[in-house]
């Protein structure tokens, strides 16, 4: 499938600019396919397809795995992303003096859940400061690891102006001192290449409501080998165990694999639109969708800066996001109004404007953006 092809997947109204991906992007249409058939599978069929369900779901695990670079069993389906944070920080076994390392910037799902877990046991969470543009400092951050330091938890792309966290080198520090490194995904999957392994992640949290173009409301938990059976599986049923079948055995121990975190009925619906999402987005390649969302924001970055808009962080690196935050020469709100009257998409974050182009984004509506600005 061609990069051109990506916009046909998506039901756009021509008469609004979708450039808040990192918010909310439009679901694909092999997302809207696949709920439907399963629904109707629902309706129609229901105990009498059970197994036909459950193989779509298994189906649609592996097309998560392979998102991400690992076997379908190391995927777990959640409600959300920040239900896969939570999971991680309050199924590890931390200890009382434990620490925990975070960026000053992260988004409040991947702050509160570890707050939360380590005033439960007597750990801390150490906060690392960015830099005044809302850059990221590596030396920073791997000058605060002590030996207390047990988890190290960051988002590979920053929600508020795209910067980015240099995954490798802060996993070598990890590995040198068996610290988990746990990363939050959400605003990198679909737009840019990621593979667990290469990174050297411990538990990856996402979910497919932004630039994988899926459904709201579905995330998604993905463990390196020999992390799974290391957190305890914070919601209980009978999939934690085994299966509905399986009589109550008091010793019977959790499933060595990611299911453990499923605790009961599968998540169907978002699981196979996140999936249809993940396969079409596969084939037409996340690294032409990467290449081409960056063509989109450096074309946006340079025609702000023209306006006289100051741009925050460093869009303009080739390995970074196509998330962008400006700060425009009018007041924020007056801006914000003007996007908002030619029916632009946007968010309001970093003491700018957020502006993030996916691939299916036209240089129209670039055009059409710097247009609607630079009206006075």
């Amino acid at each position: 499938m061609a990069i051109e092809d990506f916009r046909a997947l998506l039901g756009i109204d021509p008469s609004r600019v979708h450039l808040n991906n990192a918010g909310l992007a439009p679901m694909t249409r092999p997302a809207q396919h696949a709920i439907e058939a399963m629904s109707a599978l629902m309706v129609t069929d229901a105990f009498h397809a059970v197994e036909r369900m459950i193989d779509l779901y298994e189906t649609a695990r592996a097309s998560f795995g392979a998102l991400v670079g690992v076997p379908a069993d190391h995927v777990a389906m959640t409600q959300t992303c920040a239900s896969a944070i939570s999971q991680v920080a309050f199924g590890l076994d931390l200890r009382p003096g434990d620490e925990i390392l975070r960026w000053d910037q992260e988004y409040p799902s991947n702050a509160y859940p570890w707050h939360a877990a380590a005033n439960r046991v007597g750990a801390r969470v150490t906060v690392v400061p960015s830099e005044p543009d809302l850059s990221l400092s590596m030396e920073k951050l791997l000058a605060r690891i002590t030996p207390a330091t047990r988890v190290i938890t960051v988002s590979w792309v920053q929600y508020q102006t795209g910067s980015m966290t240099d995954l490798p080198r802060i996993s070598r520090a990890c590995r040198d001192r068996d610290i988990w490194l746990v990363v939050d995904g959400i605003q990198g999957l679909g737009v840019i290449p990621f593979d667990m392994t290469q990174m050297g992640v411990d538990a990856l949290c996402g979910g497919t409501h932004k630039w994988l173009c899926g459904p709201f409301g579905h995330g998604f938990l993905a463990l390196a080998p020999g992390r799974i059976e290391a957190l305890t599986p914070v919601l209980q049923g009978a999939i934690t165990y085994g299966t509905p079948d399986d009589a109550v055995e008091l010793t019977r121990s959790p499933r060595p694999d990611a299911r453990r975190f499923e605790p009961g009925s599968p998540l169907l619906l978002g699981a196979v639109g996140g999936a249809a999402s993940i396969d079409a987005l596969r084939e037409i390649g996340i690294d032409r969708i990467h290449e081409e969302a960056l063509r989109l924001a450096r074309a946006l970055s340079t025609q702000l800066r023209d306006l006289g808009c100051r741009v925050l962080g460093d869009p303009e690196k080739r390995s970074g996001s196509p998330i962008l935050t400006f700060v425009p020469d009018e007041p924020v709100p007056v801006a914000a109004e003007k996007l908002r009257a030619a029916s632009v998409g946007f968010g309001i974050r970093g003491g700018g404007i957020r502006l993030a182009p996916h691939a299916f984004n036209t240089d129209e509506e670039i055009t059409r953006v710097i247009r609607a600005l630079s009206h006075r």
